[in-house]
């Protein structure tokens, strides 16, 4: 692609958070949460467009105050009720951005989510670089899983492990791990594949980033891990 292909940036941010209320505009790091993806978005290098989408008035004077353009988000998909929400969102933004803007044809779509304030800049534009060469489709970001998984029975009262045998294992330091975790901080995919379905397509890139960059906030443990390594990165 050339270098004038259009990478729109959106970061969705509902008012109506469950498991931390006003969580995308609470204090983490000295500033509101939403704001540390607002500047990740300024900062990169291939991202051209960003907005942050949201149905809530104050999430957006906030966003704005911070240099975010925003948009606001239609109330069918301000309740996380809907299959595929996100993508149907994902969707109307960009034809509602390019109406906004005549003229703009939207090339590559980022989706960067507020809940995740220690992703890296360089990841997002090495995942973004990832599709523009045209050898992926779309691109996530993961880390190196090695935890020993389980899952509960129908039973409720026994419990099997999934990725592994616990009657034979190498011990853990010597354990080959090709297990590796979806961290929610960086999805990037072509227009046409979003608009075929979904953010994945048929040939999905990855970039790796360290476990502490990949805390997603979503309950009270996530909120308190984020701001100690954010205090302690500074």
């Amino acid at each position: 692609m050339s270098k004038e292909t259009v990478v729109l940036g959106i970061t969705p941010a509902r008012g109506g958070s469950k498991g931390i209320p006003r969580k995308n505009i609470i204090d983490v790091g000295g500033k509101p949460l939403v704001a540390h993806t607002i500047a990740q978005a300024k900062a990169s290098k291939e991202i051209t467009h960003h907005i942050v989408n949201s149905e809530d008035e104050e999430i957006r004077q906030v966003a704005e105050l911070f240099g975010a353009e925003t948009m606001t988000r239609p109330d069918k998909y301000a309740h996380d009720q809907i299959l595929q929400e996100v993508d149907l969102l994902l969707q109307w933004s960009v034809e509602q951005y390019e109406e906004r803007h005549p003229g703009l044809h939207v090339d590559i779509i980022v989706l960067l989510y507020p809940t995740a304030p220690l992703r890296d800049v360089v990841s997002i534009d090495k995942a973004v670089a990832m599709v523009k060469s045209g050898d992926f489709d779309s691109a996530i970001s993961v880390y190196h899983d090695t935890r020993y998984l389980w899952k509960i029975e129908e039973d409720g009262e026994t419990i099997t492990p999934t990725n592994y045998d616990p009657n034979n294992r190498m011990p853990r330091q010597k354990e080959v791990w090709n297990q590796w975790a979806e961290n929610k901080a960086i999805y990037v995919m072509r227009r046409d594949v979003l608009f075929a379905g979904g953010r994945i397509g048929k040939r999905c890139g990855y970039v790796e980033m360290e476990k502490w960059r990949s805390v997603d906030i979503d309950e009270e443990a996530d909120l308190i891990m984020a701001r100690a390594l954010i205090n302690s990165a500074s």
